[in-house]
């Protein structure tokens, strides 16, 4: 597998599963949140619901589980090409680029509620297994991912876009 191939694939991987916590409850109905990302209450209260979550924690079990995944799975890639991968993924800069997404679709209304929610029984429940969840989702993610690469190269190769030894 070429790098760029490698790259693309860790980074969908990250893509699609490094925020599941957040998005344990999401809201009934459609909201109407405000874009005011300037208001200093609703950027206090996204952080500390970033931080009940443990997002950033979460971030790095998943890039860790992520890395560990792919250097067993394609041993030819060279550690150092991991261990600048790992360097250059930063957690804690991705939780401050979350902040916008959040205030786009939650009012500070919503983050309130939903900080409520997690610090019930079940919300913290929900947090506490939220890891195993994300590590299981993560595994059939990449299994899921792997085989269909694989049938769209055979498709492609059976078609002629491809040389067998490509």
């Amino acid at each position: 597998m070429q790098i760029k191939t490698l790259v693309f694939a860790a980074s969908l991987s990250l893509l699609t599963t490094i925020n599941l916590p957040a998005f344990a409850q999401t809201p009934n109905s459609p909201t109407v949140p405000t874009n005011k990302i300037e208001d200093p209450e609703k950027i206090n209260n996204i952080k500390k619901l970033l931080d009940i979550t443990g997002s950033k924690n979460l971030s790095r079990k998943i890039i860790t589980q992520l890395i560990n995944s792919f250097k067993s799975e394609y041993p030819q890639v060279p550690a150092k090409f991991w261990d600048a991968f790992i360097d250059e993924i930063k957690p804690e800069e991705m939780v401050d680029e979350y902040i916008p997404i959040y205030s786009k679709y939650f009012t500070n209304e919503e983050i309130k509620g939903i900080i409520t929610f997690y610090e019930t029984p079940l919300g913290k429940k929900t947090l506490s297994v939220i890891p195993q969840i994300s590590q299981e989702s993560t595994t059939i993610g990449i299994k899921y991912g792997r085989q269909a690469a694989e049938r769209v190269l055979e498709k492609l190769k059976s078609e002629g876009y491809m040389s067998p030894n490509k």
